[in-house]
């Protein structure tokens, strides 16, 4: 029998692709510092939209980051810094996936109209306010599932390259199918992609475990800032410019690392705190089971999953740090 949701989906999913088939120029983009969910999304929908003769560009707020270039080897993400603004452009639909948040595109916001009616915006995440031309499924672990399901609508299954570009934004966005929106039809999904006989072991650790040594240089300062509150089975750690510097890192190559906080048994809440430019500080959260740390990045208005999620918060770095774990012991308090 069909759940409520798969009916709910369906109907959802055919409207979308509807609205899509209505118009005819589009330009796809993503977040800011793209992932590989987002560019599996991008990059599918590129695929799709080529299927239905569509004019359309991938074009992103930012370029892509060194690690997931790889998931691109035709080169169809285009970066804003490296196109002009065209008049003729601003009559173009935007599609936004894997994101609600117009102000994470950053100048792609450009080219919506006035009454903002030219977007769509697909997207997985929780709590996110309705509004015109949302298409959300909090209920999936992934937006590359959501383009798979449209592409697989419209009757056409995806090439090499792409079905790649849609493992990896599943393997990513479902913590390797751990996550808890990892559903049997995630796995079915996931399935008839690797009918491309593609390498995943390679393309997992180029993800996850190829990096240069002074990573593991920088992972062992970064966790002697650690500092575990048993009673709010809470662990944080601190990615200061200092330490990133020291290996002559500008961004943190070691993101990942938050997760590895919640290995213990006894820790439910982890947060990473790092320093930005402009006096701004990145918070991100995980944790496990029940512990809903969306609720707190809520707060700073950020967002993401109940398990993951995120903000950035202009001010002082000592002072948010103290109000974020605050809020985190309080959560932790309450959840049971």
């Amino acid at each position: 029998m069909q759940d409520k949701f798969q009916i709910d989906r369906t109907e959802m999913y055919a409207t979308l692709l509807s609205q899509i088939k209505q118009n005819d120029n589009f330009i796809i983009t993503t977040h800011k510092s793209c992932d590989p969910d987002g560019m599996g999304s991008e990059l599918g929908l590129d695929f799709l939209l080529e299927k239905l003769n569509k004019k359309h560009t991938i074009l992103n707020p930012d370029k892509t980051p060194d690690r997931y270039m790889f998931l691109d080897p035709l080169n169809r993400i285009h970066s804003y810094e490296n196109r002009i603004l065209q008049s003729t452009q601003r009559e173009s639909f935007l599609i936004m996936v894997d994101n609600s948040d117009i102000g994470r595109i950053l100048d792609i916001s450009n080219y919506l109209n006035a009454e903002k009616t030219n977007i769509i915006a697909i997207d997985h995440h929780d709590k996110v306010s309705p509004f015109h031309g949302l298409f959300c499924f909090p209920e999936i672990g992934s937006s590359s599932e959501i383009i798979y399901e449209l592409m697989e609508l419209a009757g056409f299954e995806p090439d090499y390259n792409t079905a790649v570009a849609l493992y990896m934004g599943i393997v990513m966005d479902t913590g390797q199918f751990k996550y808890n929106k990892t559903r049997p039809r995630t796995h079915e999904i996931a399935g008839k992609l690797l009918k491309h006989k593609f390498p995943t072991e390679e393309l997992i650790r180029k993800i996850f475990e190829d990096y240069s040594y002074t990573v593991l240089l920088l992972k062992k300062d970064i966790y002697s800032t650690l500092d575990i509150y048993p009673e709010s089975k809470l662990a944080t750690i601190d990615v200061t410019k200092t330490i990133l510097s020291k290996y002559n890192f500008t961004t943190n190559p070691a993101e990942g690392m938050i997760s590895e906080l919640l290995a213990p048994a006894d820790i439910q809440i982890a947060a990473s705190f790092s320093e930005l430019e402009n006096d701004a500080v990145k918070i991100s959260l995980r944790s496990k089971g029940k512990y809903d740390v969306c609720s707190v990045a809520k707060e700073y208005n950020g967002g993401g999953h109940k398990n993951a999620s995120g903000a950035t918060i202009k001010g002082e770095y000592k002072k948010i740090k103290i109000d974020v774990i605050e809020k985190l012991m309080e959560l932790s308090k309450i959840t049971h």
